[in-house]
């Protein structure tokens, strides 16, 4: 029953989120009106139930980390997500710069949140590449560096904050919303990353369980998204926060690779 029940919510997952992808995109694209982002954020709430009876259907699951063995199959995943917080590190120095030399006079409200979460993607970087090390049973191991732990963590609230000093109509921007949403799941599932590590050898939650998937969710509908519309040529349609689709995308994959890993390990 319980393997039935996680299948038909796993199926229904897949429509959900090929379904906010394809009416975000088309919002988007053709500047549709409030209709649309009602509907989107209903499909996005059938997206948060379907993942909580999946979660809930989980059970005697493995450790969440196996540092002993090293988890080979999670190194390439978690490499190329420190490879992609480099690249936001780069495009937020970017963005910085470009900003300065366009303006004459600085908007601290937006450049100082910009700067730091350059800065955290950094240390992010560094935190995913020690994660990866780890991973492939080297010397290293990630649960030694403490505060790294909580960069990724820093990076997403900052991410959070230059959001929230926007103004918003909900109604009608869902691409903010949508991406304001994403950033508080990404919060989620790197504080229970970090629970994880405290937890040592206790069984994965099925809090774990249910932000790794609706982090995948999410991560389809603003990542995904926002690519499919530079592809388009409609990224002026897109507001003007600024955040890498590819590292929201990679996180969505890490979550699900690092899921996968530990079903396999319950077996």
């Amino acid at each position: 029953m319980q393997k039935a029940r996680a299948k038909i919510s796993v199926l229904l997952l897949i429509i959900t989120v090929v379904a906010a992808c394809i009416l975000c995109f088309f919002q988007i694209y053709s500047d549709t009106g409030i209709t649309d982002s009602y509907a989107v954020y209903l499909i996005i709430f059938a997206g948060f139930v379907f993942a909580g009876v999946y979660a809930n259907s989980k059970r005697n699951l493995a450790k969440t980390f196996d540092i002993e063995n090293g988890q080979r199959s999670v190194f390439l995943s978690s490499m190329i997500l420190a490879v992609t917080f480099f690249y936001d590190f780069i495009h937020q120095g970017y963005n910085c710069y470009d900003y300065v030399s366009r303006v004459s006079y600085v908007d601290y409200t937006y450049i100082v949140p910009l700067g730091i979460s350059g800065v955290f993607a950094l240390l992010s970087c560094f935190y995913f590449l020690t994660f990866s090390l780890t991973m492939k049973n080297s010397n290293y191991d990630f649960r030694n560096f403490t505060l790294l732990h909580f960069s990724p963590v820093i990076w997403a609230i900052v991410k959070l904050f230059g959001i929230m000093l926007q103004i918003v109509d909900v109604k009608v921007n869902s691409e903010i919303c949508c991406e304001f949403i994403l950033l508080c799941v990404i919060i989620c599932f790197l504080l229970s990353m970090i629970s994880a590590v405290d937890r040592g050898d206790a069984p994965t939650t099925a809090f774990f369980v249910f932000s790794s998937v609706i982090l995948a969710f999410m991560s389809c509908v603003v990542g995904v998204v926002r690519i499919a519309l530079i592809i388009a040529e409609k990224g002026n349609n897109m507001s003007s926060v600024s955040f890498s689709a590819v590292t929201y995308i990679m996180l969505g994959i890490f979550s699900i690779h690092l899921l996968s890993d530990i079903y396999k390990r319950s077996k």
